[in-house]
């Protein structure tokens, strides 16, 4: 039963694949799953012509996939051949003649996932409120686009619950925090840890005043602190009325790696926080340690058995291959990054001005000026590594592309990348369910049929990637 029309009729909704397991069934199949396929995980682009990454793959998956060689200088055709490519990764596009194996690993990595569209029978419509243009400014269309509806959900829970305190954790510039202070008459204690981060916010407020000065009561606070299950009740007591106790509702829109977790740890720790909402994001923070602070795992299930992803995987459910076909001039762009990164490190390394065991770090390089040609790729690499641009010089540069590129090593990369970026919803869904497991066991007791742990998509998945929300009442 779930507490509002709000919230979908199920908790957790599996996919169709896997509808008659129970969450740690579903758990341990997602995990089996992706342990037979590690091996495409566990690398970095960068290493892909140093240590021939390409052998990974099937010998069967690489002819199958492998662009015509007659057609290497007929641009329809390639382009054609790497839409195909953006195409596996955003749809379910499987040409028949392939080979079973490569068949059945591009429809269960895409079978297996947790859903990413609304529930049956939840109207994702009602789950929004229109943003005030007094509290617009600063916010992207994906930002408004979010808050419209996670202020809205919140804003319900918070009523059913009879809860008139939010507590906005890693508030950032305040954006959902004002909405539900102006918008929904809320009582706000936005938390962040940086300072720079709050000042903006309460510049925000100060321009969003200007829009509300009829508002008798209003209660937003930007506090720049750090939280823990630890001293939570402290800082909870700083901001409560003193004449009687509070309940409190605990979110995050897009709490980065272990602050999704800490969060989900303190609601279950602390007496004050009644109700949680969260969207995580940013896996590739988090931490995988044997303490209790970890970040994954979470639920018992995957402690006991010692169980991690490790850093490339954590980063990998980052990704978001349904999208790719929505920015398809991004996507191949994306890959012909990718070989420039790898060409460069093998030269590197075959004149000895890198290590194939610890790769330099290049950093950000301007997109446009900066990735014209490889030539000027390289120099503006070496520039960064502060190495002599004569080590490599353009001309060099340029003969090392075209014999690399009339290899077809760029499609080779772009087609081991779409098929380890299939990975991708099913690392996230591991992250997810590990968690829906943890605050399941922790109201495990609750006699209330009101209380539950609730996951679902509340954003559309093109606009917004990390679109699953986990709401939770004790």
């Amino acid at each position: 039963m779930a507490p509002s029309a709000f919230l979908p009729a199920n908790e957790l909704y599996l996919p169709t694949e896997c509808a008659q397991n129970s969450p740690e069934e579903y758990l341990d199949e997602l995990i089996t799953f992706f342990e037979r396929y590690r091996h495409l995980t566990d690398i970095h682009v960068v290493d892909f012509l140093t240590y021939n990454q390409w052998e990974l793959l099937d010998p069967e998956w690489r002819k199958a996939l492998s662009p015509d060689p007659a057609q290497h200088h007929n641009r329809q055709a390639q382009s054609d051949w790497l839409s195909l490519m953006i195409q596996i990764a955003s749809e379910s596009n499987i040409d028949s003649s392939w080979p079973d194996s490569l068949q059945d690993y591009i429809k269960k990595s895409k079978a297996l996932a947790l859903p990413r569209v609304s529930p049956p029978g939840y109207n994702i419509e009602q789950t929004k409120c229109v943003i005030d243009r007094h509290i617009l400014p600063g916010m992207t269309d994906k930002k408004i686009h979010e808050v419209e509806r996670m202020s809205a959900l919140i804003n319900n829970v918070a009523e059913t619950q009879n809860i008139k305190s939010i507590i906005d954790l890693g508030a950032g510039q305040g954006y959902l925090s004002r909405a539900l202070a102006f918008q929904h008459h809320l009582k706000v204690l936005a938390v962040d840890s940086s300072t720079i981060q709050t000042c903006g916010a309460k510049k925000f407020d100060e321009k969003a005043m200007k829009g509300y000065k009829a508002l008798a009561s209003l209660e937003i606070h930007h506090v720049t602190d750090t939280m823990s299950p630890q001293n939570a009740s402290d800082v909870l007591a700083r901001w409560s009325n003193i004449d009687r106790p509070e309940d409190w509702l605990v979110c995050g829109l897009h709490a980065c790696g272990d602050l999704t977790s800490l969060m989900l740890r303190m609601f279950t720790e602390s007496n004050e926080m009644k109700c949680l909402v969260n969207v995580g994001c940013c896996y590739h923070f988090l931490t995988e340690t044997e303490d209790e602070s970890t970040g994954f795992p979470m639920s018992r299930v995957l402690k006991s058995k010692g169980y991690r992803l490790g850093s490339t995987a954590c980063m990998l459910a980052c990704q978001a291959p349904s999208r790719w076909q929505d920015k398809e001039e991004e996507s191949l762009k994306a890959f012909g990054h990718h070989f420039f990164r790898a060409l460069l490190q093998f030269i590197m390394v075959e004149k000895g001005l890198a290590s194939a065991d610890s790769p330099p770090i290049i950093g950000r390089l301007n997109k446009k000026k900066d990735f014209l040609s490889f030539g000027v790729y390289v120099q503006a690499a070496l520039k960064r590594l502060n190495i002599p641009a004569d080590s490599i010089s353009v001309e060099e540069a340029e003969e090392y592309y075209h014999t690399y590129k009339d290899r077809q090593v760029d499609k080779q990369i772009a087609i081991l990348w779409t098929l380890r970026a299939l990975l991708a919803p099913v690392l996230e869904s591991i992250i997810l369910v590990d968690r829906w497991i943890y605050l399941k066991d922790s109201i495990k007791d609750s006699k209330n049929p009101e209380k539950g742990v609730w996951v679902w998509p509340l954003f559309d998945s093109i606009v917004s990637p990390r679109n699953v929300v986990i709401v939770a009442t004790k």
